[in-house]
């Protein structure tokens, strides 16, 4: 949605419109709470943390949502019904930039991806 390269993730949240920028904030902070050792990019144009060396989860601001993007349906595929209510596409949750996702789904979610990456190449997550 932002419509210049964005070089850090603070400048990417600069430019989002103030409709979007709260919700996108506070996941921000959730995210480096949650994984403080999880290093900060932009990638294709939107906010990245890699784990590892690997992408543990990013987020962007469209038009008439946010999303969390885990690019991972194998690790969403594992949390059942806890996603039961949001919109979710493949490696995706999709979210009303009034209504941001609650600690308990982004844990949820970047558990499950956690879990994939220490799976998928045998780093402690």
């Amino acid at each position: 949605m932002t419509t210049k390269q964005s070089k850090s993730i603070d400048a990417y949240l600069d430019g989002v419109p103030a409709t979007h920028r709260a919700a996108l904030k506070k996941l921000h902070w959730q995210i480096k709470k949650l994984y403080p050792k999880a290093t900060e990019h932009i990638s294709y144009g939107m906010p990245l943390f890699k784990l590892h060396g690997h992408p543990l989860a990013g987020f962007r601001a469209a038009k008439r949502h946010s999303g969390l993007f885990v690019w991972s349906s194998t690790a969403l595929g594992t949390l059942g019904d806890t996603l039961d209510g949001y919109d979710t596409a493949v490696g995706t949750v999709r979210f009303a930039p009034d209504k941001p996702l609650p600690e308990r789904i982004i844990k949820a979610v970047l558990g499950a991806r956690a879990k994939e990456i220490k799976y998928r190449w045998g780093r402690k997550a």
